[in-house]
């Protein structure tokens, strides 16, 4: 197995992962390059239009996204 583990603590959290790197299955290939291609033509769209009119933004799948939408699902765990 190919895994690269990472993690870190800090003063209000503790953040671990773990990191697949072994080759994709032939018959999930095609479908994984797919999404690879899309999230690079989101992410130039994205620097394009920030370029064009100054205005940040988020690529959509990027950790930043991710991170947010990881902390309003567990916003809405511990208030349900």
């Amino acid at each position: 197995m190919k895994l690269q583990t990472f993690g870190g603590s800090y003063p209000q959290a503790a953040v671990v992962g773990v990191v697949d790197r072994r080759e994709v299955p032939g018959e999930f290939a095609a479908a994984v390059e797919e999404y690879e291609l899309q999230r690079g033509r989101a992410a130039a769209e994205v620097i394009g239009r920030t370029f064009e009119d100054g205005k940040p933004r988020a690529v959509p799948g990027s950790v930043f996204v991710v991170a947010q939408e990881f902390r309003a699902a567990y916003a809405e765990g511990v208030a349900g």
